[in-house]
C-alpha cells in the first residue's frame, strides 16, 4: 500500500483525509440497507477505445434500472473524494496494483442514455521495469481491445434516496421492479470488470468496430422460460417412486 494511503472505513485504501470524511459521513447517514456502500456494474461500458493513447471512454454509471431495482441519478454524483486519488483497479481487487488512472468524469446524455462517462488511461510499462514481469495495464487494455473485459463498476455511498411512487415510475417508463432512486451519491472508486450489473454499460465500440453481445436480461428471460416448461410435479413424483422402488429392492 502506498505510504500516503491507509485502509479506509469501507475496507479499501484511501488518503487519510478522505478516510476521515467518509467515516464522518457514515456516522451521519441512517443505518439502513438503502444507505450502505455498494458497487454498481455497467455492462455496456466502453464507448470509445483509443489504442494510440492507451485509453478508453466508458459509461461508469447510467440511469438504467440495475439488477437490484435501483436507479442512480447522474445529477447526484459527488466525486470530490475520488478526484483526490482517481486510480482504477481490476475487479475492485486492492491486493493488486491499480491498472489505470481516471483522467476525467462527466455527466452525459446520449440519445436515451443518461449517466456518467469517464476517461481511463492505462499507462505504458515504465523504463527500467523488469521486462520479465507482467505489467497489468498492458494485460487489461489488451482485454478491453479484444472485447473480453467490457464492464466498469463504481463503488459508491448513497447520500440521499427515496422510494418512487407509481406516478414517478410511470412518468419515467420504469418497470414495476424499481424499488429505490438514489438522488445523491459519493463516488469513491471504479474498476474494470468482466461481470456486468447494469444493462447499459457494455463496450459499444472498440477501435471504431461494433461489438455484439447478449443482454443479461435476455439470458435471464430465456432461463425463466425453460424453467416454466418444467413439469416439477411430475419430476418429483418420479423421484419419490424411484426412491420407494430402490428401498423395496427393485431396479
Amino acid at each position: 500500500m502506498n505510504p500516503s494511503m491507509i485502509e479506509g472505513p469501507l475496507g479499501f485504501p484511501m488518503r487519510e483525509a478522505s478516510a476521515r470524511i467518509v467515516e464522518a459521513l457514515l456516522r451521519r447517514l441512517p443505518k439502513t440497507p438503502q444507505h450502505r456502500y455498494r458497487h454498481l456494474i455497467q455492462t455496456r461500458a466502453t464507448s470509445e477505445c483509443n489504442p494510440g493513447e492507451r485509453s478508453d471512454v466508458s459509461w461508469i454509471s447510467t440511469e438504467a434500472v440495475d439488477r437490484t431495482g435501483e436507479v442512480v441519478r447522474a445529477s447526484g454524483m459527488d466525486d470530490r473524494e475520488f478526484r483526490l486519488n482517481p486510480l482504477v483497479t481490476l475487479e475492485h481487487d486492492y491486493s493488486r496494483p491499480p491498472v489505470g488512472r481516471c483522467l476525467w468524469r462527466r455527466r452525459v446524455r446520449d440519445g436515451n442514455t443518461h449517466g456518467i462517462k469517464a476517461k481511463t488511461h492505462y499507462p505504458p510499462r515504465p523504463a527500467g521495469f523488469d521486462t520479465n514481469a507482467s505489467w497489468p495495464p498492458d494485460e487489461v487494455f489488451a482485454h478491453i481491445q479484444s472485447g473480453l473485459l467490457t464492464g466498469k463498476s463504481i463503488g459508491f455511498l448513497p447520500l440521499q434516496v427515496h422510494v418512487p411512487d407509481e406516478a414517478e415510475v410511470r412518468a419515467n417508463g420504469w418497470p414495476e421492479s424499481v424499488r429505490l432512486v438514489i438522488d445523491r451519491w459519493l463516488l469513491l472508486e471504479y474498476a474494470c470488470v468482466s461481470l456486468p450489473a447494469n444493462p447499459l454499460a457494455l463496450v459499444q465500440s472498440v477501435s471504431k468496430r461494433g461489438l455484439a453481445f447478449t443482454r443479461l436480461a435476455t439470458i435471464a428471460g430465456r432461463i425463466e422460460q425453460q424453467v416454466q416448461k418444467l413439469d416439477l410435479r411430475r419430476y418429483l413424483d418420479a423421484s419419490v417412486q424411484h426412491a420407494v422402488d430402490r428401498a423395496r429392492g427393485r431396479v
